[in-house]
């Protein structure tokens, strides 16, 4: 009887394989770091040699620190990238690195693709408000700029499928989220959009095939077996892009859940059971895989990938220090900030280092530091840099209210949520309560469940979320903190409405 179930989640800056039981406890895990390429400015891409490697060392590693036999596990699937542009030849390869989805290169083909279609028809089919995010707008760029490829290539991939094929997978299949994170898919209807792959001259016949839910696509091949530790003719199941998975693996299946997810992507998920639109415009409806239903949102390009960047950029001291300490240097950088009050000192910090795409949205926004003086910590700066992402996602809730979206409890997902004085901050900012699952692992959990309903171990999606998800902490908003963080939020809105428009 199938006992064990893996996810393994191909993120933007590294991947985590878990392997979970089948109520959703984590068993063993493996986390590996690789790299972002950034040949231009607001250019990122990646390569297949940087990126396929790590999967199958993290997978090798969960599935020995374990301690399982391999055959106990009985399914895996994938959480992969949204909106990373593969261009495949006809041996299924890639003829130039991926372009990542934080990429903006395809800022000018927004003017350029509206006077082909109005951006009302164009949010009507796909769902999508036409930022710079998906990837709509970098395949114009790709046409353009590389016609030798363009020619050559016999598949437009995401990263999902291509993935896939390496490790057993006999088709091309996809998902409905990862193909919605093309900003060429019907959404309403679950099938690609004929229509606006006439834009860009692509046939249907070089797109995957699209799958409308949990599916086996193969058996794990010998050679992938050799590679990931896995046991060979391991069930291999289509999983979804990761922000689809992380909300269903916190639990996101019924209209009105609302899963907040704050990684190197951010975004706020509302469950809807029919695709309304914004009227406003801003807000991205996509397909809920797997459930017949569908979520409304809008999202941060950079997130805690900010809080990433600070650690990166300045954070040099925390990072040796936590060494011999065998502490997260996070850890080291949340404690200093703690000791501070809301408000950062008067430091204000615009978190758009990769353009702005949530409920502003603006490919040519950058991230900045404002009301800096010669009394200005450390500290103060890495709180702006933690209460500008708040900020950020208050302003998507924000968009959402006025799109008539209610939100009340918001179950969080992601590295914030490992963080309490990072979960304390979001619920005094949003001044609504923050709750935390069994597992921040939400991306896997979300594909190894994928792989438990293809398999037949789960009679279906909500059923394995209900016997896997559960709730085990929540955070109640502080009044008087809430109305601290005011003023700071204000000067957030009121710095980025000064710079709109101008061009850095």
């Amino acid at each position: 009887m199938a006992r064990y179930l893996v996810g393994i989640d191909a993120g933007t800056t590294g991947c985590k394989t878990c392997i979970f039981d089948l109520d959703g406890t984590v068993v063993a895990s493996d986390y590996r770091e690789y790299p972002c390429d950034y040949p231009q400015p607001g250019w990122v891409e990646q390569t297949s040699e940087t990126l396929i490697p790590p999967l199958f060392d993290s997978c090798r590693a969960a599935v020995e620190s374990s301690g399982l036999d391999p055959a106990e596990i009985v399914a895996v699937a994938l959480s992969s990238q949204g909106s990373i542009i593969g261009l495949l030849d006809e041996s299924g390869q890639t003829l130039r690195p991926w372009v990542g989805w934080q990429d903006v290169r395809g800022v000018p083909y927004i003017e350029t693709l509206q006077k082909q279609i109005s951006r009302q028809r164009f949010y009507e089919i796909t769902g999508d408000p036409l930022g710079t995010v998906f990837s709509i707008t970098k395949l114009a760029w790709l046409k353009d700029h590389e016609p030798d490829h363009w020619a050559r290539t016999e598949l437009f991939a995401t990263e999902q499928e291509f993935i896939n094929r390496q490790w057993g997978a006999t088709e091309w299949w996809t998902d409905q989220s990862s193909a919605s994170r093309e900003g060429m898919a019907d959404v309403d209807n679950f099938v690609w959009s004929q229509e606006i792959h006439d834009l860009l001259g692509i046939p249907l016949s070089k797109r995957a095939q699209l799958a409308n839910g949990p599916k086996v696509l193969g058996e794990i091949s010998k050679q992938a077996a050799a590679k990931s530790g896995l046991a060979e003719g391991t069930l291999l199941c289509l999983g979804a892009h990761d922000q689809n998975c992380s909300s269903y693996g916190a639990g996101a299946v019924d209209a009105g859940d609302t899963v907040m997810v704050i990684g190197t992507f951010g975004s706020c998920f509302v469950v809807l059971d029919r695709p309304i639109r914004d009227p406003h415009a801003r807000l991205v409806v996509k397909p809920n895989h797997g459930l017949d239903n569908w979520t409304i949102e809008a999202f941060s390009t950079t997130s805690a990938s900010a809080f990433r960047w600070y650690r990166d950029t300045f954070a040099d001291v925390e990072v040796a220090a936590s060494r011999p300490l065998q502490e997260d240097p996070y850890d080291l950088i949340t404690r200093a900030i703690g000791k501070g009050a809301p408000g950062a000192g008067g430091v204000t910090f615009l978190p758009f280092l990769q353009g702005a795409s949530g409920a502003r949205i603006n490919g040519n926004a950058r991230g900045a530091f404002v009301g800096m003086s010669l009394g200005t910590t450390k500290a103060d700066m890495a709180r702006a840099v933690l209460e500008g992402i708040c900020f950020e996602m208050a302003d998507i809730l924000t968009a959402q209210a006025a799109a008539g979206i209610e939100i009340g409890t918001i179950r969080l997902t992601g590295g914030a949520a490992k963080s309490p004085f990072w979960c304390q901050m979001l619920a005094d900012v949003f001044e609504r309560p923050i709750e935390l699952l069994q597992t921040s692992e939400t991306g896997c959990l979300g594909a190894a469940l994928y792989a438990g309903v293809a398999a037949g171990v789960y009679p279906n999606c909500r059923e394995a979320a209900a016997r896997s998800v559960s709730i085990t902490r929540r955070f109640e908003p502080d009044a008087a903190a809430h109305r601290a963080y005011q003023p700071a939020f204000q000067r957030f809105v009121e710095l980025y409405e000064a710079l709109d428009g101008r061009v850095f």
